[in-house]
């Protein structure tokens, strides 16, 4: 953190914006709760739903509070970031939401590590799973040796060979060209036999990856390209985690290049050779998306939980 938040005394909710990046990431290095650590331990997982929730930081006993705040009410966007997050600042955490919210089931603490769960439940809270973030080797997912890839293998050729798709990093010139694919793949994901949750998941996504492509170069993100026929048809961005972990934020890719979506993953981890590992954070619920991550063999899936008060009910707004 920067010298003027080192003291963390009790102060009022402060918005968080792209221009807390510096003191945050800091913050998240020191208290990330795991190594490696989950991806929602990065300002870009939070700042890009900017335009549905509004994210707002309170010091409570020595820890920084980030609180997400939606038309139902408010819950705590991670662990307090802090010394001892499941001590005495989670009792003052759940009293502040009680009082802000007035909808039931609302107030809870999205995003905890595996190593916090043990300690809230002997503390008397309610620790429940949610889906948790898939960890890959990146070596894996370049080579694509075997015959566990088998399939992404003969995409891949499949999409080089028919389509010639050229990759290439993205730049903010990108932006109205990447946003026209994400309309278009989401009128096409409409069209076809998705869930409704899925198609709602896409709708509130719009403008998740309009601030991601925008605000690209202010979050630290990065991102790759691919053209078929001079004409950007996929697109991915995503962030350092830490020294060796790259977290996948987004990822759009064209439906009628058969083999893209598989070509442009390989692409990507292939330029990210200074990291090990690839987190591609979690399924959403999906079974599609489900199927797709676990067909790429995870090292390991990184446990996530929802932490509610006795008695209370954890689920989610988003």
């Amino acid at each position: 953190m920067e010298s003027e938040k080192s003291t963390l005394t009790p102060s009022p909710l402060q918005p968080l914006t792209v221009a807390d990046r510096g003191w945050f990431e800091k913050l998240l290095l020191a208290h990330g709760g795991g190594d490696p650590p989950l991806a929602a331990y990065s300002l870009p997982y939070h700042i890009i739903w900017r335009d549905l929730f509004s994210y707002e930081w309170l010091e409570l006993e020595g820890h920084v509070c980030v609180f997400a705040t939606h038309s139902d009410g408010t819950f705590l966007a991670l662990p307090p970031l802090g010394p001892d997050p499941c001590g005495p600042v989670m009792r003052r955490v759940f009293s502040f939401m009680a009082e802000r919210n007035k909808v039931p089931g609302v107030s809870r603490i999205e995003n905890l590590p595996a190593g916090f769960a043990g300690p809230c439940r002997t503390l008397g809270y309610r620790v429940v799973p949610k889906a948790g973030d898939y960890l890959y080797c990146r070596a894996d997912l370049v080579a694509l040796r075997g015959d566990r890839y088998k399939s992404q293998r003969a995409s891949y050729n499949h999409c080089v060979k028919h389509s010639a798709p050229v990759a290439r990093p993205y730049r903010a010139a990108d932006m109205s060209s990447c946003l026209r694919l994400f309309q278009s793949w989401q009128q096409n994901l409409e069209t076809r036999t998705a869930t409704g949750l899925a198609c709602d998941l896409a709708a509130d996504s719009l403008s998740a990856h309009r601030v991601a492509l925008c605000d690209a170069d202010a979050l630290g993100l990065v991102g790759c390209i691919a053209e078929v026929g001079g004409q950007i048809a996929a697109y991915t961005l995503g962030y350092p985690l830490n020294d060796s972990v790259f977290c996948i934020l987004v990822e759009i890719a064209d439906r009628q290049v058969q083999g893209l979506s598989q070509y442009i993953f390989r692409e990507f981890c292939r330029s990210l050779s200074r990291f090990q590992f690839i987190n591609a954070m979690d399924d959403s619920g999906l079974d599609g998306l489900r199927r797709a991550k676990q067909s790429y063999h995870p090292e390991v899936i990184l446990p996530s939980y929802v932490v509610t008060e006795a008695g209370g009910d954890s689920r989610r707004l988003a």
